[in-house]
């Protein structure tokens, strides 16, 4: 069972006694009367809780620390798991893409294939009419021929139509595969980023809670404060300074002085100027020594 406040200062105190104590003994070995000894005693005993006091502000500040960090690197690893989705994400759709494109390649092959049988069979078609005609067929075989002419083109421009639609297709999807791959640079980029920040993360930033509880002590310390922590600390000073009066002596002094310097402004508006015979030479003073003309 952990040990509670009163009951670990009560073992301070307890320890401090016994180390008083033994301070006194030696004290009495080498002579010292009883006066002496209680003299002693009452000075040592509040100097060295004074120094536990002090001890334990420094241990308490180490604690705040070590509790930042410890923050900072939660936030830190929550970071990596945030960006750990997208980049799975990521590859999944590149993986996609890939097989996409395979299958666009194959089906431009199969497609320019297609075209090339149909452009074939209407060069054929296109020859049988022309040897018709040299040959004097009668009407209805040339009609026919004209016939299967004009279907074997009519099947080779939509093969062909078939054809370019599947390489734009193709072209397209290898674009969006080009861009997936750079996501996927950018998302690795930034995993790994986010991992080396968590494994070795920069100098830990102070927490409001830390310049609340420990923020004056490091101010009066000199220990530095950053932007967080000083604005915490500031808070707390100006509600202090408000609590003591401090603020109301501030303000009114600033209203004094700038009272005081209105007033030097008027009086120099209407005192002759620097270096004039007729210039007291003690303007603040109620009585002017009016200074006699030289020369």
């Amino acid at each position: 069972m952990s040990e509670t406040p009163t009951q670990d200062i009560s073992k301070v105190i307890a320890s401090t006694a016994e180390l008083v104590e033994a301070a006194s003994n030696v004290a009495r070995s080498n002579g010292a009367n009883a006066r002496d000894v209680e003299w002693f005693s009452d000075t040592l005993t509040p100097n060295l809780l004074r120094a536990e006091a002090v001890k334990r502000q420094l241990e308490a500040g180490t604690l705040l620390d070590r509790a930042d960090e410890l923050e900072i690197r939660a936030k830190l690893r929550e970071a990596v798991l945030q960006l750990d989705a997208p980049f799975e994400a990521a590859l999944q759709e590149e993986d996609r893409l890939v097989k996409a494109v395979e299958a666009a390649i194959q089906a431009e092959r199969e497609a320019e294939d297609e075209a090339r049988d149909a452009a074939e069979n209407y060069r054929l078609a296109t020859e049988a009419e022309r040897e018709g005609q040299l040959r004097k067929l009668s009407a209805a075989d040339e009609t026919a021929l004209l016939t299967i002419k004009r279907a074997a083109a009519d099947v080779a421009t939509r093969r062909q139509a078939t054809a370019e639609g599947a390489k734009t297709n193709r072209e397209s999807l290898e674009r969006r595969l080009t861009a997936a791959r750079q996501e996927v640079r950018d998302r690795e980029a930034a995993c790994n980023a986010a991992s080396q920040l968590a494994a070795n993360p920069p100098m830990v930033p102070t927490s409001a809670v830390t310049a609340l509880l420990d923020g004056v002590r490091r101010l009066m310390w000199g220990l530095p404060l950053d932007e967080t922590a000083t604005a915490v600390v500031a808070e707390l000073i100006g509600a202090a300074a408000g609590m003591t009066g401090v603020a109301r002596q501030i303000k009114a002094k600033a209203v004094d002085e700038h009272d005081r310097e209105l007033a030097n402004r008027a009086f120099e508006r209407n005192m002759p100027a620097k270096g004039h015979p007729f210039r007291p030479s003690n303007p603040t003073s109620p009585v002017f020594a009016v200074r006699p003309p030289t020369g």
